[in-house]
């Protein structure tokens, strides 16, 4: 396989970004169960495997990728030869001494061999550089394939949400503070 190049896009990679396989598939998801008694609520992840492969859509819709893209902080694309297969756009005006991962797609014939990986450590070489302390990976809770991905680059669980992103779904945010 040829060797990923990692370059700031331009405006002018919209169309193929936009025009990558957002989806997944997974076999596992995270439930959250909540318990509560007098004085304590708490709640906890668990992974559970689904009945058969589930095809997920992407969270965000076209308008609102675009909307992300035009105000994030950064976008790289992951290049093979002259393919893009991957983006990764950060947002670091949001939150202070923090880059937020909004998207990482990689294109569906080219995952698990490392592009996620690599996109993933350029965002953090670039918050590094940046003098960021953390970066933020706000991750559906049915995104299994992205959850590991974050778990296996030293990522820990800081937080979620309900109905965080445009479709409902809910967020499970993880860190990695860099400094």
């Amino acid at each position: 396989m040829a060797k990923l190049k990692v370059m700031i896009a331009n405006r002018g990679q919209y169309d193929e970004m936009i025009n990558l396989d957002h989806s997944i598939d997974s076999s596992y998801a995270y439930r959250m169960q909540t318990s509560t008694d007098k004085t304590v609520t708490s709640f906890s992840f668990q992974r559970v495997k689904l009945p058969r492969e589930a095809h997920l859509s992407y969270m965000r819709d076209k308008d609102s990728l675009l909307k992300s893209w035009n105000d994030a902080s950064l976008i790289y694309t992951g290049m093979l030869e002259d393919f893009l297969v991957a983006y990764a756009a950060i947002d670091a005006k949001t939150l202070p001494d923090t880059a937020t991962l909004s998207d990482l797609v990689v294109m569906p014939e080219v995952r698990h061999r490392g592009i996620g990986r690599t996109m993933l450590a350029a965002v953090e070489s670039w918050a590094v550089n940046s003098e960021i302390d953390r970066v933020v990976l706000p991750i559906a809770m049915r995104n299994y394939p992205m959850i590991e991905l974050g778990k296996n680059s030293g990522y820990e669980m800081c937080g979620f949400l309900e109905q965080y992103f445009p479709n409902g779904d809910p967020v499970l945010f993880f860190q990695k503070r860099l400094a």
